[in-house]
């Protein structure tokens, strides 16, 4: 099947060209930074459409399962882009950053001036 334009095919070649740049660059990258920091961004602020017109019909369990199905394809996305680009596992939405660790020493002991 031929690539959509801007769909997934289209930009995994794209990213696909521009690494065969990084092993052999002549002539100019396929991806400029700026470029790889609008895509990140504008997937940043992508949100789900808001339910159509046929969506009246809903009832207001199926509205919530419909909205909070769409939050939760975007959190794994925003997850997906956060562990590629930080190298770590993100911390789960609300979660609360445990008190570090006392070390087992004070800093500096054992270390002779």
């Amino acid at each position: 099947m031929p690539a959509t334009p801007g769909g997934q095919d289209a930009i995994s070649e794209l990213i696909d060209r521009d690494e065969a740049y990084d092993a052999d660059p002549s002539g100019d990258p396929p991806l400029l930074v700026a470029r790889y920091r609008a895509a990140l961004r504008a997937a940043l602020r992508a949100r789900q459409p808001a339910p159509d017109s046929q969506a009246q019909a809903w009832t207001q369990r199926e509205r919530d399962a419909y909205l909070a199905g769409g939050e939760a394809a975007r959190q794994a996305a925003v997850s997906a882009m956060a562990t590629a680009i930080l190298g770590t596992e993100p911390e789960p939405p609300g979660a609360e950053r445990a008190a570090p660790e006392p070390p087992d020493r004070p800093t500096g002991a054992g270390q002779v001036d």
